[in-house]
């Protein structure tokens, strides 16, 4: 163990000169996100790590620690930047897009998959749904300082990939409860447990988010180690008790960021401070998530044959499901009672890249599950084109649009 631990210092040393030589990169070569750029380092990683001669050890992703770990950090990061009075105007489009928009998703792919590669259908849709997650830390770095889109059509395309992630993982949870017990099908016991995962993960981080605040008011600081602290501690703990009632962890997060509030304090430098510690932890935990989903990609999907109809189906679904959702919803879906423009339409379909969060729910499958290596090699196909092509096409539309 003691061996070890120079090897991790050594590892992390060179892990924050990456960095700064890839951020470099990002800025004069502004075609990706460094994000994307520290995505592509993992690939080239994960790539060299095959040839034993190199004797790189093989770095893979553990689904719990990116859902317990990564995941109520980075929602809560994404969050704590929304205003809830800001949020209102979006909020019904961003809830038909994140729930009907889901369902919509999840029919198209797990029909098709059902069809056509004679996948039984409870784990077709099980697929369906959980490929549907779009990454809110991918499109939340798209949009990063960018001037060209407007505050409601950012906060409609983040706060919808937040909620429609929670909504996949409740879905996705009650499917796999179907699959791998007895439990029989009902519409009824279904509905009522979607309804009390999701109710229950809101009101548990309404509760928690204005219970830290109301301990500040307590305090009488605004120091901003302890406001750190305590939003540290709201976004973990929103999560974990959450999870410990089987609501959706990543719903309570959501609700207790925007609960907590995000209000100018009177101690300015303090709350300046506070978001610069926030920036960092952000940009530092998307970076190590990026780099171990792109390391993981050679790792999990070696002996599996990529053929040519295997990904051109599963990149038609990646479009297709979303594309047909939104389609469908868009006469319903308004921001300021206007309706959604063409290029707000198609900005929508194109920023909703997959992400890690889908790799982990299908990793946390049973291993005997004899679906999961065609998943996972299907996941990672759609999740390199999303993060790789469509923030091209995003930006095109931005320049058009602007």
């Amino acid at each position: 163990m003691t061996e070890s631990v120079p090897a991790l210092v050594t590892y992390a040393v060179l892990g924050w000169m990456a960095l700064n030589i890839i951020f470099y990169i990002s800025e004069r070569w502004m075609v990706f996100t460094d994000i994307i750029w520290i995505l592509m380092a993992g690939l080239a990683y994960g790539w060299l790590s095959s040839f034993s001669a190199l004797e790189l050890p093989p770095l893979v992703m553990d689904p719990k620690v990116v859902l317990y770990v990564f995941v109520p950090l980075l929602i809560f990061a994404s969050t704590k930047k929304m205003c809830l009075f800001h949020f209102r105007p979006i909020i019904v489009p961003a809830l038909l897009a994140g729930t009907l928009g889901i369902i919509i998703s999840m029919t198209v792919i797990g029909t098709a998959v059902h069809w056509l590669l004679n996948v039984p259908l409870l784990p077709a849709l099980l697929f369906g749904v959980i490929i549907s997650a779009t990454d809110p830390l991918a499109v939340s770095a798209l949009f990063k300082g960018d001037e060209s889109i407007s505050e409601n059509q950012k906060l409609l395309i983040e706060g919808e990939s937040i909620l429609n992630d929670g909504f996949v993982v409740t879905v996705a949870g009650i499917l796999a409860l179907l699959i791998f017990t007895s439990t029989s099908f009902s519409w009824l016991d279904t509905s009522v447990s979607l309804v009390t995962h999701i109710v229950g993960a809101l009101v548990t981080g309404v509760v928690l988010g204005r219970g830290a605040r109301a301990i500040l008011r307590f305090m009488h600081s605004s120091y901003y180690i302890l406001t750190t602290n305590i939003t540290l501690a709201l976004a973990y703990g929103s999560f974990v008790i959450a999870e410990s009632f089987h609501f959706s962890g990543i719903l309570a997060v959501f609700a207790a960021a925007l609960a907590y509030g995000y209000k100018p304090d009177e101690d300015r430098a303090n709350r300046e401070a506070e978001e610069k510690v926030w920036e960092y932890l952000d940009y530092a935990a998307n970076a190590l998530l990026f780099f171990l989903l792109g390391t993981s990609f050679v790792v999990l999907t070696q002996g599996t044959a990529f053929s040519v109809w295997m990904v051109v189906l599963a990149l038609s679904l990646l479009f297709l499901g979303r594309f047909t959702a939104l389609f469908l919803l868009k006469p319903f879906m308004k921001i300021d009672g206007a309706a959604l423009s063409t290029m707000e339409f198609w900005l929508l379909n194109f920023s909703g890249a997959r992400g890690a969060v889908s790799v982990a729910l299908i990793l946390l499958l049973p291993s005997s599950f004899e679906y999961q290596p065609l998943f996972l090699a299907s996941a990672f196909v759609m999740i390199l084109f999303s993060l790789i092509v469509y923030p091209l096409i995003t930006a095109k539309l931005l320049k058009q649009g602007g």
